[in-house]
């Protein structure tokens, strides 16, 4: 029960962390929600700001295990997330859209790593949205193994039209590499055993499957000429 109730006292105060931000966002005090988002960050990570964005999903997991329970390192995830998006917002604001960017990308890749999850797939309400973030960044430079990420989430969630969206991004960032091909094909297999209905209501119509598997053969073939 202790640890319980410790796990709720501290999300309830990074929550209310979160709202002070917001309400600074809102308000344009864009110093005061810088000065609040750089407090949570160093008592979460020990970084400010400026180096948050350096650091890779894996380091910023090290940074917030430290013994915890399981359920709160997630929450702790959750969290820097959510406070990326809102300095994501803030950088935004300053016309600072590379630190905008790379804050997004990375609140991104950390809510993608949680949702994929099986067992956390269902994650809190303050947890930013990944079409939220996917959209900050429409038309941004985005790793391969995002959009690959991507694909895999709108597929699970049966987003179909939206996967494929983010398959095309794939193969565009990387038109080279043979597994994005086959991570298409498989993508594309897999949809050809849903119903037409199943298919209509994710947004991919089966002669639009039919039409990217097609696609996706002819340019495997390109990689294993006869």
């Amino acid at each position: 029960m202790l640890k319980h109730d410790y796990i709720l006292e501290w999300i309830k105060r990074y929550v209310q962390w979160l709202a002070q931000i917001l309400g600074f966002i809102r308000a344009q005090d864009f110093e005061a929600a810088m000065q609040r988002v750089d407090l949570a960050l160093r008592t979460l990570l020990g970084v400010g700001p400026d180096s948050v964005t350096t650091l890779t999903e894996g380091e910023i997991l090290a940074r917030l295990t430290l013994e915890d329970p399981p359920p709160l390192v997630r929450e702790k995830c959750v969290i820097v997330a959510a406070l990326l998006q809102q300095l994501g917002e803030v950088c935004a604001a300053q016309q600072r859209e590379a630190a905008s960017h790379d804050c997004y990308l990375k609140a991104l890749q950390i809510v993608l790593g949680l949702r994929l999850r099986p067992e956390e797939s269902l994650l809190p309400e303050f947890a930013p949205r990944v079409t939220d973030l996917a959209r900050r960044l429409r038309g941004a430079a985005v790793p391969p193994r995002t959009h690959a990420a991507l694909l895999i989430y709108y597929e699970q969630e049966r987003q179909f039209d939206q996967a494929e969206d983010a398959l095309f991004a794939l193969l565009e960032t990387a038109p080279q590499a043979a597994d994005s091909v086959a991570i298409g094909l498989g993508f594309y297999e897999r949809l050809r055993v849903l119903s037409d209905e199943v298919l209509a209501q994710g947004g991919l119509p089966r002669a639009e499957v039919e039409a990217g598997l097609a696609e996706l053969r002819a340019r495997a073939q390109g990689f294993n000429p006869p």
